[in-house]
């Protein structure tokens, strides 16, 4: 299928159906419980008219915070940030007004396991004393199952599907915004490759000072 559509084409059947802006999101977490916090969050808005020209129009939003506790093992081991690192990054809640009003703003929230992501997010904003998301989201796990396709619907497997695949082994927020929303068009049939975004550190991100010897002190 061809990466991109003339300006002179006729406007395709496709694009007729998709919001006119959408984000993707993702977030990473301290574990799976409702006791734990979000790490980082990374989205992806996309202006889908323009898609029509082949060179879409996105916006990349990437932030890293301090979740107030330590991550499970096996969750650090996904993300990749160390409890150090992370006692010296802001919490959630310096930020959750910006987020609500990115999430605000899209006219369709598009993520992969869409419950875990929306369930944390609306958590942070809960505990800012925010109200919850309200704009309609749209799940590529569920959409991709009820699409009937084999085998597992984890987004590396729907990924691999598709042809696209993560650049390493960690789960990055940013990056697996963006690869929801590559899922997310596929599912719509639309034929228009959303390059991947610069996969740069996260924007609010400060340097922690040099790690002590020994046990970290416990957190306050």
């Amino acid at each position: 299928m061809p990466e991109s559509l003339s300006v002179l084409d006729a406007v395709p059947d496709w694009l007729g159906w998709l919001p006119p802006r959408l984000v993707a999101v993702d977030v990473e977490t301290t574990g799976l419980s409702g006791a734990d916090r979000v790490v980082s969050f990374g989205a992806v808005a996309l202006a889908t008219a323009s898609l029509a020209t082949g060179t879409p129009e996105i916006a990349c939003h990437h932030l890293i915070f301090d979740p107030g506790r330590a991550s499970h093992p096996m969750a650090e081991a996904v993300h990749g940030y160390d409890d150090w690192l992370l006692r010296h990054q802001d919490p959630v809640g310096a930020h959750a007004g910006a987020l609500a009003d990115l999430l605000a703003g899209a006219d369709l929230i598009v993520a992969h396991n869409a419950a875990f992501d929306l369930g944390f997010l609306d958590r942070e904003l809960a505990a800012a004393g925010l109200p919850p998301v309200a704009a309609k989201v749209y799940c590529t796990m569920e959409a991709y199952r009820r699409r009937g396709e084999k085998g597992r619907a984890a987004l590396d497997a729907v990924c691999r599907r598709i042809g696209i695949a993560r650049v390493g082994a960690r789960h990055g927020a940013l990056e697996d915004a963006w690869l929801a929303l590559r899922a997310y068009l596929w599912l719509q049939a639309c034929p228009v490759a959303v390059a991947r975004p610069e996969l740069a550190a996260p924007s609010n991100l400060r340097p922690a000072p040099p790690r002590p010897d020994g046990p970290l002190p416990p957190r306050p």
